[in-house]
Formats: structure tokens, sequence, C-alpha cells
């Protein structure tokens, strides 16, 4: 995952803490809607990631600050899109609370869907967006 958080900071300029934090918090998103058995096959494909979703689960790696004015808004879209902690609305508050904002969103969700890709490959990450159509876009 090391190298998806330097890639992030390089390429878009997001901050390694908001990165990491925005990182977890996506992949305890996914743990939650998967089977352990599926969650268990993406994390021997990630090296690191089950640091970052520890982290995300103990609510420790939060950037200070929430990321200003972007973030705020991010977060507030969240709870106006339904405020749940799934889908949509729980990416928006999940990058918000991590310090993401509105302007990065995107290409945060781009590169981490690219990332995902690359290091699951093909097959495996459509059976696993197939399961979380809302987190990752279902089948592509």
């Amino acid at each position: 995952m090391d190298e998806f958080i330097s890639m992030l900071t390089n390429q878009l300029g997001i901050g390694e803490d908001a990165g990491k934090s925005a990182t977890g918090s996506i992949l305890k998103m996914v743990k939650e809607q998967l089977d352990e058995s599926s969650f268990g096959s993406l994390l021997s494909k990630l090296p690191g990631a089950e640091a970052l979703v520890s982290q995300a689960e103990a609510g420790t790696g939060k950037p200070d600050g929430g990321g200003g004015l972007m973030g705020s808004l991010t977060s507030m879209a969240g709870s106006l899109l339904g405020g749940g902690d799934s889908g949509a609305a729980g990416i928006a508050k999940a990058l918000g609370d991590s310090g993401i904002g509105l302007d990065k969103a995107g290409g945060f969700l781009s590169a981490l869907i690219t990332f995902l890709k690359e290091k699951l490959g093909d097959d495996m990450f459509a059976n696993q967006a197939a399961q979380l159509p809302e987190l990752l876009g279902g089948k592509d």
C-alpha cells in the first residue's frame, strides 16, 4: 500500500496522512461488506492494507484539521447523501473526514480503483466489485 500512498502524494498532491486515512476507511467499508474469505484474499494481494484497516477501525491515523473547508464540505455532502456508512454517502464522508476535499475525491477514487485492478487482477477485481457495486462500481 506504500506504493499507492506514494502515488497519491506525488500525482494528486494528497498528503500521506490523508491518503492513509482515506484508503484505510474505504478498505474498512469493503471489509464490512465482504465475507471473511473474500476480504482475506484481497488483503493477501495488498501488503500493508491490513494495518490501514486496523487504524481505520481504531479511529487512529486521521489527519488533524479534517481537510479544512473542502474536507468539511465533502463530509457534509456525505451527510446529505444519506449519512450512511456505505455507498456514495459513506465514501464522501470517509474522504472528507480524512481531509480529502471534493476537488480531489474523484482522482482518489479513480486511482484506488486502478490500483486495485492492477494488484488484484481483472478477474478478482470484477468478482469483488460485483459484491460491492456501491463502493467499486459493480462490473466494469
